[in-house]
């Protein structure tokens, strides 16, 4: 089975895509494994990053291809979903005209949000409260319906959530064995983290209880805590800079010693520039213009994929 992890922070602009993006060229890259990408974002900042705007528009809309979306559409209608007729596969860049062979992704729809509040509004009868609680679990389980198909496939699913929590979020939550928090070193990007992780063991509390209640085999998983991943580091003398580090000790003082990520990621344009090509920053070798401060960060994020490998098992 894959390791499913949840990509979130309530805080916008924080470099949540273009780090989840970067562990899935890592783990290909470092590890040899097979990721598999969802974005669950309206604004399909995944989808565009992975692959370029053109042919995101030209698969999307042109060609009228599947999406999240088309999942959360036969799940309305009662039709039965082909995974891999959803996850498009030899699309995301690698470098300057080839692609990662290894990756596999779900790309996301401007009208999920439309989705979300049919999705709210959606209410099946059962027999009794028993019955209707199974099926509320089962609006949640879409996602996790779909990994479960391909789960012999991939050994990482990385999934890219809005800054929310609505039901399109939750499913995503639902089907996750870790959520990680993407941050930047300041107030604004650290305040609400202890919020996400009161939400997230409310989130577990509730929904055990509910298996529990509606019969359901087995037992539910706990979507755990994976840590806290800093993006945009500025340094000097070797680490962060004394504003940033503040930050770090502050959130290790808040979170707990082993809650921050060792790792992090500094600020330059190497990872702009790449995306500007919407190419991962490894491939360095593409990018003259900012071709040392790309490697610089491409082995940053070395360290960062390394240190996912080891706390996410």
């Amino acid at each position: 089975m894959p390791k499913v992890v949840s990509m979130i922070n309530w805080k916008g602009g924080v470099g949540k895509t273009t780090l989840t993006l970067h562990l899935a060229a890592g783990l290909v890259l470092q590890h040899s494994k097979k990721v598999l990408l969802v974005d669950l974002d309206p604004q399909c900042n995944l989808s565009f990053l992975a692959i370029g705007a053109t042919d995101y528009i030209n698969h999307t809309y042109t060609k009228k291809g599947e999406t999240l979306k088309s999942v959360f559409d036969n799940y309305f209608s009662r039709s039965s979903t082909n995974a891999h007729n959803i996850i498009q596969q030899k699309k995301v860049n690698h470098s300057a005209g080839h692609v990662f062979v290894d990756i596999g992704i779900v790309l996301s729809h401007q009208e999920l949000t439309l989705l979300d509040m049919k999705l709210a509004r959606e209410k099946r009868v059962g027999k009794d409260h028993r019955e209707e609680t199974k099926f509320e679990i089962e609006k949640l389980s879409i996602i996790k319906e779909l990994i479960g198909a391909v789960a012999g496939e991939y050994d990482y699913v990385l999934l890219d959530c809005p800054p929310n929590v609505n039901l399109v979020t939750q499913n995503a939550f639902f089907s996750s064995d870790y959520y990680v928090i993407p941050a930047i070193p300041d107030f604004l990007s650290t305040v609400g983290i202890s919020s996400i992780k009161q939400y997230m063991d409310q989130f577990n509390n509730d929904y055990r209880s509910m298996w529990t209640y509606a019969g359901l085999p087995g037992s539910y998983t706990d979507t755990k805590f994976g840590g806290i991943i800093f993006n945009m580091v500025d340094e000097y003398g070797g680490g962060p800079k004394d504003g940033h580090n503040q930050i770090f000790k502050s959130t290790i003082a808040q979170q707990g010693i082993h809650a921050v990520f060792d790792n992090y990621v500094t600020d330059g344009d190497g990872i702009t520039t790449a995306a500007q090509m919407n190419l991962p920053v490894f491939a360095y070798k593409d990018l003259p213009r900012s071709h040392a401060n790309a490697q610089k960060q491409a082995k940053y994020l070395e360290g960062v994929v390394n240190e996912f490998v080891s706390r996410i098992k």
